[in-house]
C-alpha cells in the first residue's frame, strides 16, 4: 500500500491506522484547519516517519488532478438534514448528504490505481439505492463490508423531509416512537 487518502480527515484516526497497516505515504483533505491541526498533531506520535501531505479545502479539490491512490478513505458528514452537534464545528454538516455521497463516488474512478480500494461510511437514510445505482454507473464495483443498526432521535428525524425519508427508508424501522437504521462501510472498486 504506497499511498492512501483520507477525505475528510478529521482527527487523522484512519490515516495513522492507515500507517500501522504498511501504508508508505499518507494524503489527508479536510475544509478544516483545525481538523488538520489534529491530524499532524496524531500523526507526529503514532507514526512519526512516514511521510504525510495534509491539504486544506474541499473534497478532491487541493489535489492533483492526475493523483492517484491505492487506497481512499471517507467517513464523510452525510445525514441528510442540516444538524451541527454542539462538539462540531460549523464547517460540519451533512445537509448536503445526497450531494456529497454522489461528488465523492463519481471522482472515484480518476482518482483509484487500477487495483485500488475505497471505504466509504454510508448511513443508509441518504439512499442506500441511489448510492449502489451512483457506484454502478461511475464504473465501480460496491459491497457492504460490515453493518450495524443505528438509533436516530426524534430531534434528527424531525430535521429529515418527509421527501429524504420516503426515498431513503430501505432499512428504516420504527418501533414506538424511535426510529433506527441501518449504517454500514461500502468497499469501492473499478469496475473489472
Amino acid at each position: 500500500m504506497e499511498s492512501v487518502l483520507d477525505v475528510g480527515v478529521g482527527s487523522g484516526i484512519f490515516l495513522a491506522c492507515l500507517a500501522r497497516l504498511g501504508a508508505k505515504n499518507l494524503w489527508g483533505v479536510d475544509i478544516s484547519a483545525s481538523a488538520l491541526n489534529a491530524t499532524e498533531d496524531l500523526l507526529r506520535q503514532e507514526v512519526p516517519t512516514v511521510p504525510r501531505h495534509l491539504l486544506e479545502g474541499d473534497m478532491w479539490c487541493p489535489l492533483d488532478p492526475k493523483q492517484r491512490f491505492d487506497v481512499i478513505v471517507a467517513n464523510l458528514p452525510h445525514f441528510p438534514a442540516n444538524i451541527i452537534p454542539n462538539d462540531r464545528p460549523k464547517t460540519w454538516t451533512g445537509g448536503e448528504g445526497r450531494i456529497l455521497m454522489n461528488r465523492f463516488i463519481q471522482a472515484l474512478p480518476q482518482r483509484l490505481q487500477p487495483n485500488g480500494i475505497a471505504f466509504i461510511t454510508h448511513h443508509d437514510l441518504v439512499g442506500l439505492t441511489a448510492t449502489m445505482q451512483c457506484i454502478r454507473s461511475s464504473g465501480l464495483e460496491g459491497k457492504t463490508v460490515s453493518q450495524w443498526t443505528v438509533f436516530e432521535s426524534p430531534e434528527r428525524m424531525s430535521a429529515v423531509s418527509p421527501q429524504v425519508i420516503l426515498e431513503g427508508n430501505e432499512t428504516l424501522e420504527y418501533f414506538g416512537g424511535y426510529a433506527f437504521i441501518d449504517a454500514r462501510t461500502i468497499a469501492i472498486t473499478l469496475n473489472g
